[in-house]
């Protein structure tokens, strides 16, 4: 790769602006190790404390993390667990 087509993909502070409910979902064998996507889960306030016994502790923004087993990158999609999980979050009360 030449020097002019490197980029810095630093997006710490696009993530943190992200205003609307969001569902990071994953493989748990993906193409980035699980704590990559903690971390992103993280930038947007979750996982940063216990989510109390009403929800009161989730992430503000109404965010969400799925970390889903037994799937790789390429499989993922087709899951019938990512479809119960998608659904699940599309069909959740806004925090």
């Amino acid at each position: 790769m030449g020097a002019g087509m490197a980029r810095d993909f630093d997006l710490t502070e696009q993530v943190r602006g992200i205003q609307v409910p969001t569902l990071i979902a994953a493989a748990d064998a993906d193409m980035a190790p699980p704590s990559h996507y903690a971390e992103i889960f993280e930038l947007l306030d979750g996982g940063l404390r216990d989510g109390g016994w009403m929800g009161e502790g989730r992430p503000r923004g109404g965010h969400a993390l799925a970390i889903l087993p037994g799937l790789t990158h390429y499989n993922v999609f087709s899951s019938p667990l990512f479809a119960a999980v998608t659904l699940a979050f599309l069909d959740s009360e806004p925090s």
